[in-house]
């Protein structure tokens, strides 16, 4: 009688251990593998300004507001590569992107919680002239994922953006005289560099 006990227990903590075996693989399954979609809120600090405006620009305000979101697939447990769509609203000057972009990442290792690189280029869509700009893009930098829970990670960045565009707009509005006039200046070129810090989620 002992005996049988002895073998129900030995059966029961096998079935045990091949179950959470199984779960602990089907859990690896969801950790870097197929597709998956990142929401990103990004604050940047403006490094270096250049432009051939004739005024000097300063890049002591600068800073940018970003809304990001991501679709990507791992291509495999290592890299991933997606396309992304985001709203990026540019400080000292002011400016409207929208910029469309193709994202790549590189994981250090095959795991649920793991450090990697991004690398992100693209252009803005303009939808309006009069409303937001265009112009070409880079990000890169380094990021860590780790689960908060079963399928889902939080994500933070931090990096280096650039951004370059033929012709920037500003617009000033003269509020001192009785009839207020806008003024709306075009610059040949500005470029932006900023530091960047984002965190998100991942599903």
């Amino acid at each position: 009688m002992e005996l049988r006990k002895i073998e129900l227990v030995f059966l029961f903590l096998l079935f045990y251990s091949f179950s959470f075996s199984s779960n602990i693989e089907n859990k690896d399954e969801k950790k870097n593998k197929m597709f998956f979609s990142t929401t990103e809120l990004g604050v940047y600090k403006g490094l270096n300004l250049s432009t051939d405006y004739p005024s000097d620009v300063s890049s002591d305000n600068a800073y940018t507001k970003s809304l990001r979101l991501v679709l990507g697939y791992f291509i495999n447990p290592n890299i991933s590569a997606g396309i992304g769509f985001g709203a990026d609203r540019y400080e000292s000057p002011g400016a409207n992107t929208f910029p469309l972009f193709l994202d790549f990442r590189g994981y250090l290792k095959d795991a649920e919680n793991t450090p990697f690189v991004f690398f992100d280029v693209g252009k803005t869509i303009v939808f309006s002239s009069q409303a937001q700009e265009g112009g070409n893009l880079f990000d890169g930098g380094v990021g860590y994922k780790f689960f908060i829970g079963e399928k889902t990670c939080l994500v933070g960045k931090v990096g280096y953006n650039y951004f370059k565009n033929k012709e920037w707009t500003w617009q000033s509005t003269d509020m001192t005289s009785l009839n207020p006039a806008s003024e709306t200046y075009r610059w040949f070129y500005l470029k932006r560099q900023s530091i960047t810090f984002s965190i998100g989620l991942m599903f």
